[in-house]
């Protein structure tokens, strides 16, 4: 059956993949690998470890890309599909990278860009990361660094006052060719890998890595989601490269 989205822009190479201890092939990488593990950091990283995941999923593709951009963190995990554990042991050397995740509230975006700033001067990449602060901005640098062959992080903002607790971003996914909800989500890292437009209406959807899968994000309920809620532009943007 033929979906009901048209693809409009997308990453050159095929995105991250991991094979699950159950020989799933994962769309990138997944937290939850470490559920119930026995480290003692094992719960934490499962809980708050999403811009971990989507930080070590950019290494691993800037590695894929270009020879250049391979760092001594990724260098044993490039150009391959890793299985869990071993992505777990490269995901733990990216983790002490960024300098481990908050109990409470994980890793700022503010952290990554810093971070990715001193690996590119580091490497000599020549490259410079912001956290943006922009939401009119916003989806034309999602356009840029995707036909730049760039991965984009991005969080989607945590929810500051209690009344507006259940007021998440929906996660969609594709069933019988049809867009389906699959949860409702905030104060989450993802990673988008594509832009689609949904063929009747012509709405953008940003198709993302979550959790080892492909989810569907309607980007004008981002958007709204992103200018409503307090702090919104700031806890909930992109990591902008260029």
């Amino acid at each position: 059956m033929e979906k009901e989205v048209s693809a409009r822009l997308k990453l050159k190479k095929p995105y991250i993949q991991v094979r699950r201890n159950s020989g799933e092939l994962t769309y990138g990488g997944d937290q939850g690998f470490f559920r119930g593990g026995s480290e003692p950091d094992d719960a934490r990283k499962n809980a708050m470890g999403c811009g971990v995941i989507a930080f070590s999923d950019l290494l691993l593709y800037l590695g894929n890309q270009d020879p250049k951009k391979i760092t001594a963190e990724s260098e044993s995990y490039v150009n391959r599909i890793n299985g869990e554990n071993t992505y777990k042991e490269y995901y733990n050397r990216i983790y002490d990278f960024l300098g481990g995740v908050s109990k409470r509230s994980g890793i700022s975006g503010i952290k990554l860009a810093m971070r990715f700033n001193r690996l590119s001067r580091r490497e000599k990449w020549g490259l410079r990361g912001f956290w943006g602060i922009s939401a009119r901005k916003l989806y034309g640098r999602v356009e840029e660094m995707l036909s730049k062959d760039l991965p984009v992080i991005l969080c989607i903002p945590m929810i500051l006052f209690r009344k507006n607790k259940k007021a998440g971003l929906t996660f969609y996914h594709m069933e019988n060719g049809k867009m389906q909800k699959a949860a409702t989500v905030s104060a989450h890292y993802v990673m988008i890998t594509e832009i689609v437009e949904e063929r009747e209406s012509g709405s953008p959807f940003f198709v993302i890595s979550s959790w080892g899968k492909e989810y569907y994000v309607n980007w004008k309920e981002y958007e709204t989601m992103m200018r409503r809620n307090f702090l919104g532009t700031i806890l909930g943007n992109i990591l902008y490269i260029r």
